[in-house]
Formats: C-alpha cells, structure tokens, sequence
C-alpha cells in the first residue's frame, strides 16, 4: 500500500506527536511565528472546572499577541462568547439577513412535548442539537418522522446531558467549512463521512484496517481512526452488508452518517468550488457577529454553489483537515494567520527547523512550570548533508565524537544505526562551510567511509538529536506511551480503593488478626533462615 499526501514541504515529518491531532492547529500557528524569530512562550490556565489548558503568545520587538488553538487575541471576547453558543449565533446572522437554518432553542425547563410539537410545527427532515456541542456530539441530522424525534429529544437532554438543544429544519447540501480572515476568504474543506473504497478482494473489516494505517500517517489524522462500533455496524446492516462484505472494485461504502474527521472521516480540499455567492455569505457571517476578525464557517451548499445556509460559525476553526488534507492542496492557514497578526515579518525567511513540542509541554502538564520560552532558532537559509558511514568503529563513541563535532559548529541534526548497522548523519547549518568542516573532521576519524552524501532539505529538529533504532515507529511509541498512562490510571484507582478499605470498619475490625498472621509469617520466615 504505497499512499502519498501532498505536503507542505516546510511541514513535512516536521510535527511531533504532541503536536498532532487535536494541538496540529496549536502547534503549528505557533511554529510558524516562531520560525520567523518571533518569541514564543507556552503557558498553562484554567478553565472549565479547574482543567489545565496550553495557551500561547508570539511577541515581536513592538508587540504581543496572545492565542488560543488558531483564535489569536484580535478576535473579542464577544466574538468567542456568540460563537461558542449556537442559538446566540443564529440571532446574530438573522439579524443581519444571513442565511441559516429556520430553528428555536429550549432550555432544561420546556416540556419534551412543546419541543415536539415545535417540530411538528416545523415540518420533516429536522436536525436536533446542543447549544454547546462541539465535533458533532449530540447532533442528529435528517429526522424524517415523529417516532425517530420522540426517541431523541430524550436521549440527547438526558442520556448525553445536553440540557439545552435545537431543534431546526434540516438542509440538504454539501457541507463545506470555509476558513476566513476579515474580508479574504482563504480557503475551504468539505468533509466525506468515514468510508472505504472497495478493491473486489478485501473484506469492509479488512479495508478499514487498511485505511486507518494511511491515516495514521497523516499528522491531523494519527488518533482518529475509523472505529468498528454499533453505528457502524447498524449503519452496514441496513445496507445489506456487513464487516465481512467484499465490495466491488470503486465501489464508496459509507461507514457513518456523519461527516466528522474525529469519528473517521476525511478532509477534501474545495477551494476552488467555491463561487463569489458563497464567498460572500461566509465574509458576512464575520461581519455579522462583532469583533470576529478570523474564523471558519460551516455551511450547506447547493449543488450549483449559488447559495449556501451557515450551520455553526467557529471562532477558534480546527487547521489541520486544511494542512493535511485526505485529498486536495494543502492550505497554510498557519502563514495566513502570522502575516495577519504580524505583518512586518511577512518577508522574513524562515528558517526550516523545528522545536520538540513534547519535552516543551511536559513541565506545563506535569504543573512543574507555569510558563516555557522557547529558544529562537537561528534565521537564515539552511544548509544540509546526509551521510551514511560505515567501517570498523564503534558506535556508541562513534556517535558521541560526531555529537561533539556538530554542538561545535553549532549544527542542527541526528545520528541513528540502521539495520545494516551503517550510521546515518544529518547536519544543518546556516553557514555552508561548517558543512566542509564537519565532513572533514569526519573522514579524520578512523575506519570511517562515506558510502553515501547527499544534499538534505527536508525540515530538522533544532538541536543534535542520537536516535536509538529499536524499530518501533512513532505510533508504537505513542501506543507504548497510552498504555503506560492507562496503567497509571488504574494503579491510582487502585490505590484510592485501597484507601477506601483501609479506612472502613471491616479494615479496623479485622486489625488483631492480620497483625497475628503477620507475626507469624515473620516468626516462619525466621526458622526458615536459621535453618539454611
């Protein structure tokens, strides 16, 4: 299975995996002002119930801008606010004759009776949804009859604890999320419904395993796999099919009836889709809502793309289906988003290193520090090789001698054994001459030849890194890394059930005779010493 993404070269193998998934829009707007020479410093807060958040500001010589994921600070509080409740939202863009759905909000209080005679009222298919979901929980599109509402207006308030829903009139179309900045549309996604594509040979159980190691190849996909549960099962069996059905060669067999990347589905570039009708509905979303400089729309088109209703307006949109699309261009709304709020370093040439995210968050999750500043790397074009060496040397002191020479020539690279046992080398540098001056101090090492060079312009870590091959990829490490927390998890609910029976009366009362059943044990283990 050979599937290549068209990437961004400056991103290529350049987001570590802490960066990944749910932080890509986080990690990478950070990285690409940090790249210019912008100071960045990532600091912990507080919200919703105590729980611990990574923000993080990029400062200039005149100016700091703080951000949030991919909402920077020229976005109000207002703006956040509208924006982070639905029906708030839908007020606004009536007010200002922009085009959304025909609905009502209920609080806690309403009786689920008026909610369904409000429907009624409406007319099918209808959407229910909360006022404060995000990634599509709790949202149920294309009711198409009164049994189906009756069932889910409960479930949704009671079962999924959304007290506050939405009940609307469902709009057929294709959805599109549209990525804005003040009056300039910058690009836009639609998003497929998690799906395979049948080969006439392999199994739908078989296709999805397939499918889920592309993705987890792609950054913004690596933890969001198709998963094989009831809607997906239910979803086959009314199809006729099930997991062990053998599609026909270019047959598309849809997976869920939602269109969500978190639940398997896949991001498509349609930029270029988009007519000035549509442009124009998403510029007056912004306007429509006071204080939102940026920000994404989702949005029902037509099949003609001449008109278009807004679902949700996203002060804070997710960048990643539009870095690392599943198909299409790649968008960097990273650079879009640094040019705005620091036009004065549009001209910069960027340097193509790149900081380990993961040794940056771990004081700020483990609560050991408050705030990290990331070092500024060096600006200016970058200069590589790639060596592979072998001979009659020693690895390890080897590999600390070539350490050694890259730190003294300030070089930025990596070591690592493959497992033909050569030694691979990569250094960079600002200046082109320590290139010739490392592989010249190189070759006076003993026993070294140099079976390959080649010029190397992919992005590096900033530093001199020694890799250890012990062949586990970096989804193996990252499933090493989940399994070891979820170990922890249960050794701390261990331990606090532990507590629990040692605090309770049977523990007390029961004191006299394990503390005789340990003497003795202590007595037995005596004799037995003696004996020997």
């Amino acid at each position: 299975m050979d599937v290549k993404y068209r990437w961004l070269p400056h991103l290529e193998d350049a987001v570590p995996s802490a960066g990944q998934g749910k932080r890509i829009s986080t990690y990478t707007v950070a990285l690409e002002g940090w790249r210019r020479g912008l100071k960045l410093r990532f600091y912990s807060v507080f919200e919703d119930g105590n729980k611990l958040k990574v923000r993080y500001s990029l400062s200039s010589k005149n100016e700091t801008h703080h951000f949030s994921l991919s909402m920077g600070d020229k976005v109000s509080d207002e703006a956040f606010k509208i924006c982070n409740d639905k029906d708030l939202t839908k007020q606004y863009l009536h007010q200002h004759n922009v085009p959304a759905p025909q609905g009502e909000m209920f609080e806690e209080d309403v009786k689920e009776e008026d909610i369904v005679q409000y429907g009624l009222s409406l007319g099918f298919p209808l959407v229910v949804k909360p006022t404060d979901g995000n990634a599509g929980k709790g949202v149920f599109a294309n009711i198409q009859n009164e049994k189906d509402l009756r069932e889910i207006i409960p479930y949704v308030r009671n079962e999924l604890g959304f007290s506050n829903i939405i009940v609307e009139k469902y709009v057929a179309g294709e959805e599109f999320r549209i990525v804005v900045i003040e009056d300039k549309v910058l690009g836009a996604m639609n998003r497929r419904p998690a799906n395979v594509m049948g080969d006439g040979v392999l199994t739908i159980r078989q296709l999805i395993e397939q499918k889920n190691k592309i993705r987890k190849i792609n950054p913004h996909l690596t933890s969001r796999l198709i998963k094989i549960d009831r809607e997906v099962e239910t979803l086959l069996e009314e199809k006729g099919y099930t997991l062990n059905t053998i599609p026909k060669q270019g047959e598309l067999v849809y997976l869920r009836e939602k269109s969500n990347l978190s639940a398997g589905g896949d991001a498509i570039d349609v930029t270029e889709q988009l007519t000035p009708q549509i442009e124009e509905i998403a510029i007056n979303a912004g306007k429509a809502i006071p204080g939102l400089k940026h920000y994404g729309v989702d949005m029902i088109v037509n099949e003609d793309r001449t008109k278009g209703v807004i679902l949700e307006v996203n002060s804070r949109p997710g960048l990643g289906g539009h870095l690392f699309p599943g198909e299409g261009k790649p968008r960097d709304f990273a650079k879009d988003i640094i040019d705005y709020y620091f036009p004065e370093t549009k001209d910069i040439e960027r340097t193509n290193l790149f900081f380990d995210f993961d040794s940056v968050l771990e004081p700020i999750k483990t609560r050991t520090a408050a705030c990290v500043d990331v070092l500024k790397p060096p600006l200016g074009k970058l200069y590589g090789k790639k060596f592979i060496i072998n001979g009659e040397l020693h690895r390890r002191r080897f590999r600390g001698y070539v350490r050694r020479q890259a730190n003294k020539l300030y070089m930025h690279g990596y070591t690592e054994i493959l497992e033909d046992d050569n030694v691979i080398i990569v250094v960079v540098s600002t200046d082109e001459k320590n290139l010739k001056k490392f592989k010249s101090n190189l070759i006076k090492e003993s026993n070294v030849n140099i079976i390959e060079e080649s010029i190397w312009e992919k992005p590096i870590q900033m530093g001199f890194e020694t890799r250890d091959n012990l062949n586990f990829t970096k989804r193996e490490i990252r499933d090493l890394l989940a399994e070891k927390e979820q170990l922890e998890r249960e050794k701390e609910r261990l331990q606090k059930r532990y507590h629990l029976i040692q605090t309770s009366k049977a523990w007390r009362i029961t004191y006299p005779v394990r503390s005789l059943l340990h003497n003795i044990k202590l007595k037995v283990r005596s004799i037995k010493s003696n004996e020997k």
